[in-house]
């Protein structure tokens, strides 16, 4: 993993943090009907996945032409 791809990552997760800790779990607690409750989480993990495909499409997208050499001829 190159520079640039642990920077992407070290971001991955903090945003990933962000989002969990400033979500509105709160609401969850004072939520007056389990569907409210169920709306709350399915956004939660919706923006989870959000983050860790964007992620890793940064991490994909930075990773070395070296690397990507050498996998190509150890296939052959």
């Amino acid at each position: 993993m190159n520079k640039k791809q642990k920077y992407c990552l070290w971001i991955g997760i903090i945003a990933f943090a962000f989002v969990g800790l400033t979500s509105q779990i709160g609401n969850i607690y004072t939520a007056n009907t389990t569907t409210d409750t169920i709306v709350y989480i399915s956004k939660l993990l919706v923006r989870w996945v959000v983050i860790g495909v964007v992620t890793a499409g940064l991490i994909y997208t930075f990773r070395d032409k070296k690397d990507k050499k050498a996998r190509d001829k150890q296939k052959e």
